[in-house]
This record gives structure tokens, sequence and C-alpha cells, in this order.
């Protein structure tokens, strides 16, 4: 066996691969007496089919597979061994391979396009500035998530006059062409929550009313879906057609919840166990709360600055004729060679940060290990046993809860791909600059719409390359 690279570009090769039937034809023979053994056929003991007969059933199909086997070996060993850093996966030239004469080859030379990666230069340091979003929480909306926990926590009340935020409860009857009841029409008594109707005339019409009133109410005008639709009366969405959408509704109870009182006995239900007595320390560790609801979201757009920030300063240059190839043979039933082209400035910049991402990793020894695993699912099944009320856990059921979680791949893997986010994300935050900004939840959420509404390769949805099913940039983490 003999391998040659050729380089046909700057970060592009191509590995020519003679083999002789020195290299492959012990193992298809092996193969085929393996077979032989096996062998059930007509005529013929079992195990005693005779070994010609064999070979001209299966020889050229176990000739393919085995010499396929060598291939493969031997490309990725010669990868290996010479220490080349890959983006994709060697590419065959399948044209060649066609012209093979299976039938009477002896040996032959096979031929596999590489795309090298371009070395990384980089230094995480203050030099390099980064946008840093931070929400900020302000009173109102301090206020706004208290409404909601005392709402929760309250006590349901029926006033006699109704409030845009209550709920009326009353007798769906269908009407008629000319407005009347109709005759044998479909009736149904349910739930009608103001706050949700869709049509504002109507929902003025709903507040300030006692029981007994009767409203006119076109379904379709009034809530967002057919589904909630015929919810409200009582049929299936399939069937709602079959009904005139006009209903007549009768109010016969007004339901209300009245919000609990700002008290040690909410604070107690609320955060159990921190003994809080006054509603400014209530209302600190809800800001608190809040602040951390939106750290996520803080974090994931901060990232996708990050990403944005290194991939315009490394300049990595990409194999790009090669990538095309690639993407093309290994997705050929997701892309076209015109969608391949069209989409390509945004997978490039995926390729980019890949291979960037990589060079973080093992330039900073990022590794995870099995102690900060069982440590985290630990951490995480006593925070969700917290919520239930049970305090202290048995550590026979968090190693329980921790081995089965280890015994499913996928999941492990979500874990394995969390830590190392955390683990990148402090480290971009210990040694990168941070331009921090305070804006309002609204103002964030129109600045990374319009990131995200741009369609441009700058903002990605986590996807590093520790996490993808597949590592294009040929490297595999040091996990």
């Amino acid at each position: 066996m003999n391998i040659v690279q050729e380089h046909t570009g700057e970060l592009e090769a191509v590995l020519k691969v003679e083999l002789s039937n020195e290299d492959y034809q012990e193992r298809v023979t092996r193969e085929l007496k393996a077979m032989q053994r096996k062998a059930s056929i007509p005529g013929f003991r079992p195990g005693k089919v005779p070994f010609g007969m064999i070979q001209k059933m299966y020889g050229k199909s176990v000739l393919v597979e085995e010499v396929n086997k060598v291939l493969g070996d031997a490309v990725y060993s010669y990868i290996k061994d010479n220490k080349l850093s890959i983006v994709g996966h060697p590419v065959a030239d399948h044209k060649k391979a066609e012209t093979i004469d299976w039938e009477n080859i002896t040996g032959f030379t096979f031929e596999y396009q590489i795309g090298l990666a371009p070395e990384v230069v980089l230094e995480l340091s203050s030099d390099i500035e980064v946008d840093y979003l931070t929400i900020k929480v302000d009173d109102t909306m301090v206020d706004s998530y208290l409404l909601d926990i005392r709402k929760r926590y309250g006590k349901m009340s029926n006033p006699e006059v109704s409030e845009a935020e209550d709920v009326l409860y009353g007798l769906f009857e269908e009407l008629d062409a000319d407005g009347e009841l109709k005759p044998e029409g479909k009736a149904h008594k349910s739930n009608l929550y103001i706050q949700y109707m869709k049509d504002d005339a109507l929902k003025e019409q709903l507040t300030g009313i006692g029981t007994g009133i009767i409203v006119d109410i076109d379904l379709m005008k009034a809530v967002e879906s057919e589904t909630e639709a015929a919810s409200m009366v009582g049929v299936k969405k399939e069937e709602l057609g079959n009904y005139n959408p006009i209903f007549r509704f009768t109010v016969e109870s007004i339901s209300r919840v009245e919000p609990a009182e700002m008290n040690t006995e909410l604070y107690d239900k609320v955060v159990p166990g921190m003994g809080i007595i006054t509603e400014e320390a209530f209302k600190g560790v809800i800001r608190d709360q809040i602040k951390q609801q939106y750290q996520t979201d803080i974090d994931k757009n901060f990232k996708n600055d990050v990403r944005k920030k290194l991939i315009e300063i490394t300049k990595l240059p990409l194999p790009e004729r090669f990538l095309k190839t690639w993407l093309l043979d290994a997705h050929k039933d997701e892309f076209t060679a015109e969608q391949i082209d069209e989409e390509f400035d945004t997978l490039a910049d995926t390729f980019r940060w890949q291979l960037i991402e990589n060079h973080i990793i093992k330039q900073y020894e990022l590794k995870v290990t099995p102690e900060e695993i069982n440590n985290h699912l630990a951490e995480y099944f006593r925070a969700q046993m917290k919520q239930y009320g049970q305090e202290d856990v048995d550590q026979e059921v968090i190693d329980d809860f921790i081995k089965n979680i280890a015994s499913k791949e996928d999941e492990m893997k979500k874990v394995y791909d969390h830590l190392y986010d955390q683990k990148l994300l402090g480290m971009y935050k210990d040694n990168l600059s941070l331009k921090e900004t305070e804006v309002s939840f609204d103002e964030f959420v129109k600045v990374v719409s319009e990131k995200y509404n741009t369609g441009s390769s700058d903002v990605e949805q986590d996807q590093s390359s520790h996490e993808n099913e597949e590592d294009t940039s040929g490297n595999e983490n040091e996990k």
C-alpha cells in the first residue's frame, strides 16, 4: 500500500491510495470462509458448501466491502499519523470508483479529496471588547411579577360586576341566520376569559356586567383560533363549520382571583426557609429571581456577540471549494448545489466558529470531568425535588437518578454540552473586555430580534462545535 498527498490548493489536497492484492486479499478470503461455514444451501450439508460456489455467489460484494474498509482505515490512519488537521471528512472520487473492474482487479489507485484546517491564532484577552447587554429590572417589572405571584396564591371570589381580568361562566346557545335562538341548536355551558378575547369591543361589552346579562358573540371574531372557538361551545374543531358562528351567551356567574396579601404567610410559601418578614426584602428576592430568569437570554446574546467578534478578528481562510463538495456529498438529501452556494457564507462562518471553539478548548485545556457531571446532576435533582417541597433527599435516591441519566447516551451528551457551554462562557467573561450596557426588556428584545431577522450568520442558536452531532472540524474535543 502506498499513500501520496498532493496539494491542489492552499488548504486543499488529494490523497492517492495505491492498493495491491496483498493489502486486501487475506481479509476477503477470511470473510468468504466465514460465510462458507455458516452457509445453508439446498443440496449441501450446513458448512459443506464448496468454497468456489461461495466465492462465485458473494465474492464481488465481499471484495467491495473489504476494499472499502481497507481504504477507510488507511486514509484515517494516514491523517492521524501525519497529524493533519482537516475540516469535514475525506471525499472519495466516486466517478473513478464507478470505472473499477471488480471482476478482474488485482490492484488500483483511489483518490480522496481533503480540506485542511487553517491555523487558528487567537488569545483571549482584555484587548478584545465585546458588547454585553443586561436587562434593567425596574419597579414596574417587579410589581407585575408580584401581582402574578399574589394571584397564583390568591383566593377565588364571585363579584357581582365583572372586571377586565375576570372569568365569566354561562350558557352558549346557537343562533339562526335571523339572530334568534336556533330550534334544537347547539347549547353548551363553559367559561369565557374576558382578557383573552381578541375583539376589543367585545372585551368592553363583557366588562362591567352582572349575572343574567346576555351578549351575542361571533366566535370567529372573539378568539384567536378555531380550536379555542370549538372548545368554548363544546364541539370538535372539525365540526365547527356545521354551526352558525354567532352564539348567545348568558352570564350565570363571575369568578375573580383576589390577590394574596403581602405578608409573611405569602413570603414563606413563595421562598420557604428564607425568613423574610418585610415587603422590601421580598421584592429584593423577586428582583433577583427576575434577573436570573433573564440571565440565560443575556448570556445567549453575549455568546452570539463573542462569536461574531472572534470570527471577525481571526479572519480564518477556508478550503471553500472542498467544503462545497463535502457538503453536497455528505448532505445530498438536504442540499442542492445551488442551495449550498446561496447559504455558503452562513455555513462558512459555522465552520470558522467550530475551529475557533476547538482551539479555545484545547488552548485552555477545558475538560468536563465525571465528578462535575455527577455534581451537576445531583444539584439539578435536588432543585427539582425542592420545587415539590422535598428539602432533604436521600443520597441513594440521588445516586439512582444519576445512574439512570448516565445510562442514556443522548441525555449525557446534553449534560456534557451544557457544562462545556458554561466553561466557555466563563472563559469569555473572565478574559474578554465586556462593554456593559443596561437596557429595558423591550429594548433587549428589539435588539436581539433585529439580529435574528437579518438572517445573517452573526446569530446562531448555540450551535458550537462540541454540540454538533457531526464535528465538521475533523478534530475531536478533549472530553
